[in-house]
């Protein structure tokens, strides 16, 4: 599947505050049909265009590559299109680090040529990034360089919307999932212990009463955490707090704090119903039915838990989570059995609406800096990912190598499926192509029906996109801010991220009482939580007339 994410309770560093940095919005796509094939005839005798490109480096990628530059998609993608890419990427090991690392380079001015990310990683919008001098706009180079998104905008006018700020401009060529093959909308939810449920009689959770019968038999009879988490992974975002009607908090107050109530915008942490949240992870942390070690955990300490099969239940992902814990647990293990578990709720019969879904555009996209002299021929190369060709490449890689043609469907072959390296196939993807997460491009969702080998994965996808129409009701729209907006929030973000992040945790474990997080939310209104709130009122009600 795709995409991954991440809970430390830290403030926002401080350089990014400074600079008031960005956030754009959006979601991912597919290929279309009679896509042109752009300057992917890029003639032979030219001598290359290069390009310094940043990125942080997804997980499974750094598993096994220490560069993108090093994936055989990209040196082909290089000959097709006559722009050679280097590489540059963040050596932080969390979301965390690559937000500080990324702040030093803004602020350092060093800037590459472009830059792909979740733009909501950071304060403020893209707009602010044009204004600043650190971004370029694209539409001209858009409507002379790139034949292949235009056309997908062109014919998909509410994909369009997500991508432009509320003037028109628009700053990033996107990460997007549209047309016949980008169906998929989630990636990612609850996982549990199924073998176990079936040891000791008990049918999955739904309800959050359930959640703590069953978070009990595994403490008492398996002797095992119950549930557990990574320091960057909230559990709030594991999505106990959806269950309370409110959405929770990520690795800082950012808009995935807000939520809209009847088109109402509100800020999760601020509500009453989140206060009834912290109340029961209090009480589940005392009783010994969360990690103890939940705010120091890395990935590495979260993974041997799962794999070494000391952990009953987590938030995960589809195909990196579930495609590579469940043969690890079946090598000492042959009868150990994940599943997926529907997000819970209050009241049994209730339908879940916090479910983790992406619109088209995920937020994620490549820029381009104000230090690019190639833009038109940058821009030519990251269009061809947006042709059925480029779409292929991308998703599959090169033919004959790692897929071959069966009834003209794209198939992988055992360098993937059966990886000689005993890669697992989420990471035996990731060192030969781009299809597990978010790059500029079009998504081709043909690849998840191979990517979910296992039962167990093909099942969660049911389960997670079940009520993903639910989730459209509450999530914000992919909004942009002013340049004003964006200083002012994100110093009100910044101020009260610095304030939760600490209480949250202490909260739940213990060291501070529920009555202290009423005193965090007057202190958050003091901080003009409110005013935060207005500004993302007016932004969505400037999308919603885009």
């Amino acid at each position: 599947m795709k995409r991954q994410s991440q809970f430390k309770v830290l403030p926002v560093a401080a350089s990014i505050l400074a600079l008031s940095l960005v956030a754009a919005c959006g979601n991912s796509g597919s290929s279309t049909k009679e896509s042109a094939a752009p300057a992917a005839t890029a003639a032979a005798s030219k001598e290359p265009v290069n390009v310094k490109y940043w990125t942080p480096l997804n997980p499974n990628a750094k598993a096994v590559v220490k560069s993108l530059s090093e994936l055989p998609f990209v040196k082909e993608w290089e000959k097709k299109t006559n722009v050679k890419v280097d590489f540059q990427h963040s050596s932080g090991n969390t979301t965390q680090d690559d937000i500080q690392q990324y702040g030093v380079m803004i602020a350092s001015n060093n800037l590459p040529d472009a830059m792909l990310w979740n733009w909501n990683n950071v304060q403020g919008g893209l707009s602010k990034m044009f204004k600043d001098g650190t971004i370029i706009k694209l539409n001209e180079l858009i409507e002379k360089n790139a034949p292949n998104l235009k056309k997908v905008l062109d014919e998909n006018p509410q994909i369009a919307k997500q991508i432009k700020a509320d003037n028109g401009d628009i700053y990033v060529l996107p990460h997007l999932r549209a047309g016949k093959y980008g169906q998929y909308k989630t990636f990612s939810g609850m996982v549990i212990r199924q073998d176990w449920l079936d040891e000791l009689g008990l049918k999955q959770p739904e309800t959050i009463d359930e959640w703590e019968t069953v978070l009990k038999a595994f403490k008492e009879k398996k002797n095992v955490i119950p549930f557990t988490l990574r320091k960057d992974y909230p559990i709030s975002f594991a999505d106990f707090a959806g269950a309370y009607g409110v959405a929770g908090m990520g690795t800082t107050a950012t808009s995935d704090s807000f939520y809209l109530d009847n088109g109402k915008v509100k800020f999760g942490p601020a509500q009453p119903e989140f206060k009834q949240y912290l109340t029961t992870m209090q009480r589940w942390y005392k009783e010994g039915l969360i990690d103890q070690d939940f705010a120091s955990n890395d990935t590495k300490t979260m993974d041997a838990k799962i794999t070494s099969g000391k952990a009953g239940a987590f938030y995960g992902f589809i195909g990196g989570s579930i495609g590579t814990y469940m043969p690890a647990l079946q090598k000492t293990d042959a009868k150990a059995q994940l599943s997926a578990v529907q997000y819970p709720v209050l009241k049994k019969g209730d339908e879940p609406k916090f479910v983790k879904a992406a619109w088209e555009y995920d937020n994620v996209g490549t820029v381009l800096t104000s230090a690019n002299k190639h833009a038109a021929e940058t821009v030519k190369a990251l269009d061809y990912l947006y042709s059925e060709e480029g779409a292929l490449l991308k998703n599959f890689g090169i033919e004959g190598q790692t897929y071959t043609k069966e009834n003209g469907q794209p198939k992988y072959t055992d360098l993937i499926l059966k990886n000689p390296d005993n890669l697992p196939i989420s990471q035996a993807m990731a060192k030969y192509f781009i299809a597990n997460y978010s790059f500029s491009g079009l998504d081709d969702d043909r690849y998840n029906d191979q990517y979910y080998q296992l039962q167990a994965q093909k099942d969660a996808a049911k389960v997670y996109a079940k009520y993903t129409a639910n989730a459209f009701k509450v999530m914000l729209p992919p909004v942009a801010l002013t340049t004003d907006e964006a200083k002012e929030t994100a110093k009100i973000l910044n101020d009260v991220s610095t304030l939760l992040t600490e209480k949250i945790t202490k909260v739940i474990m213990g060291a501070a009482s529920i009555e202290d997080f009423d005193k965090a939310v007057e202190q958050m209104n003091k901080m003009n939580i409110n005013r935060a709130v207005e500004v993302y009122q007016a932004a969505t009600d400037r999308f919603n007339k885009r």
